[in-house]
């Protein structure tokens, strides 16, 4: 038959691909031409032969070539390209083969694409090591197991491999790299190999002795004090201070320049540091001397500011951190760029440029700074997109956002959006929103959160001693961004020996109640407590539960909330059960840096609790409470922490109705006043202070039987109505707190930290039980003082809390000091 095309069937090879050391080429072995195809004819079919389906379909969604379009030679060299750049094949071709007409008489071109695959990683190995940890090494590895082979990618992982030995003080280390094939019993499953890490470990090398030389303004101490780097040292063991690492010394060049540059030494030089190296069978030591050329120090000049300007030269000029005639640092030079830009930001000019130009006059040593501002075109918002977010859902994170899509760019609420996403604590801190312009359209702005999630929950277990409760113990969960929606839970459980069985909490916590600025939490808690007051009511059982609303008011840190709450209180011994049904209006300011890890920030709050009349139950009580928490960062690495709090509180009776004794002020403990067992401190008729006045009498019952009792003898000679009116803990309190955290080490990564505190507080009851009692009524001032030291270590499993606190007042009944050890930590 010579019916055209009915039988005879054509293969063209479009193109070989091989990789050369000069390049790509593409290679056409001609069966028939392609340019002698029907080019009526069009693309029936693509196929892809040689790998899984998984990539199958990425290639499908890679190459230009379409079903139904035309065939194109052209195109398919581009498509051949474009799958070998997926690094997954070693060898792509092309073939076109020409299909036999259907009955409506169509005909058309199979299009199919034949891939072999590169080897697959199956297997890595590591010989040699024995001094450093190899899941440690496993977890920084990119290599991953059925990757294809790269070997790229296997000489990025031998220096992830060494830059790991450097980091723990072996820079002497060498790392090599083996291949090995693996025959497959399997024939479709391709090739196989294993990739083997041969490390040659040499010991670790520390630093013994740092020298520096040239210095005028800066001692060799002052030095040594503030770069990375530190000597061997009695603690090295802990936190690994005193190893040599090459990037630390580089990183301490830049920090010397930057104290020098900052105290206007604009040429200072630092010569090359000599390094001598000191080998020993088990370790080895190095030696660095630095010398440094200071050079003058220059003062700054006249202070300008030109081009296209915004308000008025001379306000712009008087905010500016350059002052004229004050020590010339080109680190403020560059803040006061940055406020001069953040002006321009505000009103829509995102591409402003602001470009100091500086004129140095060596015979008065003194530099010329003038700020030229180019202000550019306003911008506007174009897409608001997010990346990293693996748990959190997008809407917990766009509800975050003050700028909106369309609007006229506005650095000030980009600033405000950054600050509330590090605020959420969802995310390591540090977030920036990435600004990027469209190609085509200059004016429009595509912001980017690229976020990398960090752990959100927290664990905090505690176990003490008192005479109050014998042994005791806790455990506290908190779970932020619950599901990724942003919600915070938080579980707790505590028990003692004696007085404190057990207590059970949950609060369920909603930041942005149904996507709006109103917060809402709900919760509920059930306690078993035994009375230890003077009533002595058996158990004491305590159900409480309720919900609370809050919205910011005028400052975005600003919020007003509202508490409704109630509590049922239950004696086993007593009839008289309390009810309590209250609500509690209050006003926070919270501007706190984040919630977990503060390092600067102001949260403050003053809340009224009204109890009873008008909201029910059978007590009538108001309270009223401020609290107070600054924290302030005292250096770059924000690991110099100083944190001040105070709290204040009064209890008022309402009517009739006496103040409960379970909800009258007892502080000391961890949580107050450090060196103080818990609730020690409860006013002029507490426990602590009944034991200082006990006295012993015997006593005749009516059966004749003698028996020992004990008595305060303050109380002699107090009616009965007298004596009813005496109650342990205090309708006021103030307690206040002053905490400094630091490293114990000059390596921002040590993970010992010290802390030192300074505590004092105290409680006052009603002023008629003094009077009863002789005792003189302590003023606001007169607090019971303690100070002490603590260390934190921070550990896998959490943070260790070891805290020694000192009574600095200390009375002759009372022991000199307390211990106490807790357990916190993240999951």
């Amino acid at each position: 038959m010579n019916t055209p095309f009915s039988v005879f069937r054509f293969l063209a090879i479009i193109a070989f691909l091989g990789v050369f050391s000069s390049g790509i080429f593409i290679k056409t072995v001609k069966a028939q031409q392609l340019e002698n195809a029907d080019t009526t004819a069009q693309i029936s079919e693509i196929e892809i032969k040689g790998t899984s389906d998984l990539e199958s379909s990425q290639i499908m969604f890679l190459i230009e070539s379409q079903v139904g379009e035309p065939l194109d030679r052209k195109m398919i060299r581009r498509d051949i390209h474009s799958i070998f750049q997926m690094n997954l094949f070693e060898d792509v071709t092309a073939e076109v083969e020409l299909q036999d007409e259907d009955d409506s008489g169509f005909k058309g071109y199979l299009l199919r694409f034949l891939v072999s695959e590169r080897p697959r990683l199956a297997e890595i190995k590591f010989e040699g090591i024995l001094l450093a940890e190899r899941t440690e090494i496993e977890d920084k590895m990119t290599l991953v197991q059925y990757d294809p082979y790269d070997p790229e990618k296997i000489n990025v992982n031998k220096q992830i491999i060494l830059e790991h030995y450097r980091s723990e003080g072996y820079p002497r280390v060498k790392v090599n790299s083996r291949i090995e094939t693996i025959d497959s019993e399997v024939k479709t499953e391709g090739k196989k190999f294993r990739v083997i890490f041969e490390i040659e470990e040499k010991p670790r090398v520390y630093l013994s002795d740092i020298y520096i030389s040239g210095t005028k303004f800066y001692s060799e101490l002052d030095i040594k004090r503030f770069i990375l780097s530190s000597e061997i040292d009695c603690v090295s063991w802990a936190n690994q201070s005193g190893l040599f690492r090459e990037e630390m010394i580089n990183q301490d060049l830049s920090m010397i320049s930057q104290h020098y540059l900052k105290n206007g030494f604009i040429k200072v030089f630092i010569e090359k540091p000599d390094v001598t190296l000191i080998h020993n069978p088990d370790y080895s030591r190095v030696d660095v001397r630095l010398n440094i050329s200071e050079g003058n120090q220059y003062f700054t000049g006249k202070i300008d500011v030109s081009g296209d300007l915004l308000g008025d030269k001379n306000k712009l000029i008087e905010d500016l951190l350059l002052e004229e005639g004050e020590i010339y640092n080109p680190f403020l030079q560059n803040r006061d760029r940055s406020a001069l830009s953040e002006i321009y930001h505000e009103q829509g000019y995102a591409f402003v440029r602001v470009i100091p130009e500086t004129r140095i006059h060596e015979d008065s040593k003194t530099v010329d700074v003038t700020y030229r501002v180019v202000k550019g075109e306003k911008a506007y918002i174009g897409r608001l997109e997010i990346a990293g977010n693996v748990e959190t859902r997008d809407h917990v994170i766009r509800r975050e956002f003050e700028l909106q899509e369309e609007e006229l760019f506005n650095g000030k609420k980009l600033r405000l959006s950054q600050e509330n996403l590090n605020r959420l604590g969802f995310f390591q801190s540090g977030v920036v929103l990435e600004r990027s312009p469209r190609e085509q359209e200059d004016n429009m702005l595509d912001i980017l959160a690229r976020l990398k999630e960090t752990q959100t929950g927290t664990f905090q277990a505690q176990i003490g001693y008192s005479d109050f409760s014998g042994f005791s113990g806790g455990l506290t969960l908190s779970k932020g961004n619950l599901f990724g929606t942003g919600r915070t839970l938080r579980l707790s459980a505590q028990f003692a020996e004696q007085s404190v069985q057990r207590k059970f909490d949950i609060t369920l916590i909603d930041p942005r109640l149904f996507d709006t600025h109103i917060s809402g939490s709900v919760f509920a808690s059930r306690s078993n407590v035994q009375d230890s007051t003077e009533f002595e009511r058996g158990v004491i059982t305590e159900n409480s539960y309720g919900f609370s609303l809050g919205t910011p008011m005028y400052f975005r840190d600003l919020r007003f909330s509202t508490q409704i709450s109630a509590l049922d209180r239950l004696f086993t011994d007593s009839g008289d059960d309390l009810y309590k049904r209250s609500v509690a209006p209050a006003i926070t300011y919270n501007s706190v840096n984040h919630p977990i890890f503060p390092s600067s920030g102001i949260k403050t709050s003053f809340s009224v609790i009204q109890t009873g009349t008008p909201f029910g139950g059978n007590i009538q009580l108001r309270e009223y409470r401020l609290q107070y928490q600054q924290f302030w960062s005292l250096n770059l690495a924000n690991t110099l922490i100083l944190m001040a709090k105070g709290r204040w509180g009064l209890l008022q009776e309402q009517g009739d109705s006496p103040i409960p004794s379970e909800d009258r002020y007892r502080i000391g403990g961890i949580d107050s006043v450090r060196g103080h067992y818990y609730y020690n401190i409860a006013g002029p008729f507490g426990t602590s202070e009944q034991s200082l006045y006990r006295q012993y009498r015997v006593i005749t019952d009516e059966l004749g039987y003698q028996q020992t009792k004990t008595y305060d003898s303050r109380t002699a000679g107090l009616s009965s109505s007298e004596l009813q009116e005496l109650r342990s803990g205090g309708i006021s309190e103030r307690v206040f707190n002053l905490e400094l955290l630091f490293p114990f080490s000059q390596d921002e990564n040590s993970f010992v930290r010290g802390l030192v505190f300074l505590d004092a507080g105290n409680v006052n009851a009603e002023s008629e039980q003094y009077k009863l009692l002789g005792e003189k009524e302590p003023g606001f001032f007169d607090l019971r003082k303690s100070s002490g030291f603590g260390v934190r270590v921070i550990t896998p499993m959490g943070v260790l809390r070891f805290e020694y606190g000192m009574k600095l007042d200390k009375r002759p009944h009372e022991t000199p000091d307390r211990f106490e050890f807790t357990v916190s930590g993240l999951f």
